[in-house]
């Protein structure tokens, strides 16, 4: 009878065939994080925002003599640009926290810089007969002083961090600021006067920038204080009650003695501006719209808007098409908002971004170094 050897046994699930220790489980891939969906809430802020920047514009070449106008005008001023750069400092606080973000600053603002700075020089010679000045070619031209003032924004974000009250300390520099030589400088004066919204976005905290929309009795508060502020304004520009006080206060772009104020009168002014900005500003954000609506995918094309309709209003303007009588009629007012209002939503629309791509957003990166994948 032959004899039976025993089997072997089998390995136990996990263990190897030699019966060395059994390899640790490896854990499963986590899944990739789902792309972050952007915030329809300031992407519609954004959007009114710039439809603002376009009437704003627009009835600052009208030349209309209005009180109702320039009441409106007033109250626009009194707020929406602080806002506008309060809002892009909310959106900057990556440039505190990693010198990379850096690297954008050339390719998005620095190039669309020089190619709009050439277009809107050109315009002044081929339009009004301008004399052409190679010095004066990349000099800012109407509102392009928002991009030069972006970049030195940013690159000062590191510092308002280590700083231990630095909405404080912009605002004194604003303040005294307003009476230092370079305010012959318009471009200038305005980055140094508007800091404060800048830092202000950099370094709130997200629970106290949120909360006029995270209220719903904030929103009508909101409409309310802006409807206001009208009658107000009126009252203001018409000059018997209250006196009357330069536009340059609102503009920003002046210094205190191109005013014709003392040092303590201009800090004064530019204090009040700050506060009514504020009010006003809160006003705003808390009335503009939370959900998604069909202007919300505009609102992520505001560059676009900015940078393309001073082409617009600056071709009507030089043109002599403003010097109309039409326009200084309140018909002609109204048919220029509406105008100026169509042209802000037309110039965020996606074809014209994908016709203007290379001039707005350019490929700029490949003039930079390789990042070598640090964060």
């Amino acid at each position: 009878m032959t004899e039976t050897l025993p089997q072997p046994r089998p390995p136990e699930p996990g263990r190897p065939l030699d019966g060395g220790p059994a390899p640790v489980p490896r854990p499963a891939p986590e899944p990739p994080a789902p792309p972050r969906r952007r915030d329809a809430y300031f992407d519609n802020v954004k959007f009114f925002l710039i439809l603002l920047v376009v009437v704003g514009h627009v009835w600052e070449v009208l030349r209309t003599n209005s009180h109702a106008v320039d009441a409106a005008y007033t109250v626009v001023y009194g707020f929406h640009m602080p806002v506008f750069v309060f809002v892009s400092g909310y959106f900057a606080r990556g440039f505190m926290r990693s010198t990379d973000k850096f690297r954008v600053i050339f390719p998005t603002l620095v190039v669309p810089y020089v190619i709009f700075a050439v277009l809107y020089r050109l315009q002044l010679v081929f339009i009004r007969g301008n004399d052409f000045r190679l010095h004066e070619l990349f000099r800012p031209q109407f509102l392009m002083w928002f991009l030069v003032a972006l970049v030195l924004w940013r690159l000062s974000a590191p510092l308002w961090g280590h700083l231990r009250h630095p909405v404080a300390v912009s605002v004194a520099l604003s303040l005294v600021a307003g009476s230092w030589s370079f305010n012959t400088d318009s471009t200038l004066c305005r980055a140094a006067g508007l800091l404060p919204f800048f830092v202000l976005g950099l370094t709130i905290r997200p629970e106290i920038a949120l909360a006029p929309r995270d209220r719903g009795w904030t929103r009508w508060a909101g409409f309310a204080v802006l409807v206001a502020a009208l009658p107000a304004a009126y009252v203001w520009e018409r000059g018997t009650v209250v006196p009357k006080i330069a536009h340059g206060v609102l503009l920003w772009n002046r210094g205190y003695e191109h005013m014709h104020f003392s040092a303590v009168e201009g800090m004064a002014y530019r204090l009040l501006a700050m506060v009514l900005a504020v009010v006003l500003g809160t006003a705003f954000l808390a009335a503009v719209p939370r959900g998604r609506a069909w202007y919300t995918a505009l609102g992520t094309r505001t560059m676009y808007v900015y940078l393309l309709h001073g082409l617009i209003v600056k071709t009507l303007d030089y043109g002599g098409v403003f010097d109309a009588h039409f326009f200084d009629t309140p018909a002609g007012v109204v048919a220029a908002t509406l105008g100026a209002l169509a042209a802000g939503v037309l110039l965020g629309t996606a074809p014209v971004q994908r016709l203007t791509h290379w001039a707005i957003e350019p490929k700029g990166r490949w003039l930079l170094k390789p990042s070598h994948g640090r964060t």
